[in-house]
């Protein structure tokens, strides 16, 4: 590239007038909502996002939790095992009608020879949410809700939401993360509430994602200080880890103590420890593959535990975390300060271009 070409140089600086240009236009939508929610909340009027639990349309009975964690967590085999957990309490009455929401896919090794063998399982997911394709990239491309029907404590139906969204962390960079967490927002301000707020992760893992903490400091500012009672800690393949949070714990509470808004709970009520490793023995048998008898001893014991605890879990949202709408107006602001962020990186980049024209 010949940075003296004149076409080069009036193109540049044509590209970085039009960002100039978009950045001053971002910084005075983002200052205009400033001012509009600071005039809205001075005004008497009635304000609908933030109507009570008790005034909520009674045919809105859902349980909507939104879930989060790094890339490769685990959460879309989380989802899977997770609503078989809450269906059956033993693995062998899952073997006769299992549930697969999200198509399932991946290697195991068996026989003595270590011989590998692609097990599958096709769910009910008919959108494509999932990208294999790319390896190294994060698989889960989109926030995308999984519908699951199951009994209230009256015996009602009741619809449990669960929004698998983009693993926070993303190998494509920061940006992408950016890009995500706008996805994510713009997501869940069109739910009309959330009950929880479920950050999964697995055990053993002493030094949590950089990005984590930040994505996770810009959720809890948009959805406000009543967030820290809506969230809950779930740890995945944790059977080795004796079902406990392992080494992450020691991490986890430095990140809480860092964190601006404090006195964000984690303790057994609002921790629940889990092995996926159960599920998967599941799909590996809808594929013929057999086992030893102590090996399904084993995933039968993994299996009853972890379906005590989705059913905990379950009924530590019912009992313990009430109704809690998403602030419109409050998003509104969130997603200029991230439009704005978006812009930063591309304008420090084309001012470093612009030098030699100046």
């Amino acid at each position: 590239m010949d940075q003296d070409d004149p076409n080069l140089q009036e193109h540049l600086k044509i590209e970085i007038d039009n960002m100039r240009t978009t950045w001053d236009e971002l910084k005075a939508m983002y200052k205009n909502e400033i001012h509009r929610i600071r005039n809205f909340n001075n005004v008497n009027v009635p304000q609908p996002q933030t109507t009570s639990p008790r005034e909520l349309p009674k045919s809105d009975k859902s349980i909507n939790i939104l879930l989060l964690g790094e890339s490769g967590v685990g959460k879309s085999t989380f989802i899977n095992a997770f609503v078989n957990y809450l269906k059956f309490d033993e693995l062998k009455q899952a073997e006769k009608n299992p549930i697969v929401l999200i198509p399932v896919s991946f290697i195991m090794t068996i026989d003595d020879n270590f011989t590998e063998r692609l097990v599958k399982f096709e769910g009910d997911d008919t959108l494509s949410n999932e990208d294999h394709d790319h390896l190294g990239h994060s698989v889960t491309q989109h926030c995308k809700s999984y519908v699951f029907t199951l009994k209230d404590d009256k015996n009602r139906d009741q619809k449990l939401r669960i929004i698998d969204t983009p693993g926070i962390g993303d190998t494509r960079g920061s940006s992408q993360d950016d890009v995500n967490l706008q996805h994510i927002l713009s997501y869940i301000n069109n739910l009309t509430h959330l009950n929880a707020i479920c950050i999964l992760l697995k055990p053993n893992n002493a030094r949590l994602n950089i990005f984590f903490r930040s994505c996770f400091i810009q959720l809890i500012d948009l959805l406000g200080e009543n967030t820290r009672d809506k969230i809950i800690f779930c740890f995945t393949n944790s059977r080795s880890t004796f079902y406990t949070p392992g080494n992450t714990a020691p991490a986890l509470k430095t990140l809480l103590e860092s964190l601006p808004m404090k006195k964000i709970p984690f303790t057994k009520d609002n921790t629940f420890c889990f092995d996926s490793e159960s599920f998967r023995y599941l799909v590996a048998r809808q594929n013929k593959i057999d086992f030893k008898n102590i090996e399904e001893e084993e995933y039968n014991d993994s299996w009853k535990k972890s379906s005590s605890e989705s059913n905990r879990l379950l009924k530590h949202i019912r009992t313990k975390m009430s109704v809690d709408l998403i602030p419109n107006e409050l998003y509104s602001m969130k997603h200029a300060q991230l439009q704005i962020n978006l812009m930063i990186r591309p304008m420090l980049e084309l001012s470093n271009v612009q030098q030699p024209f100046a």
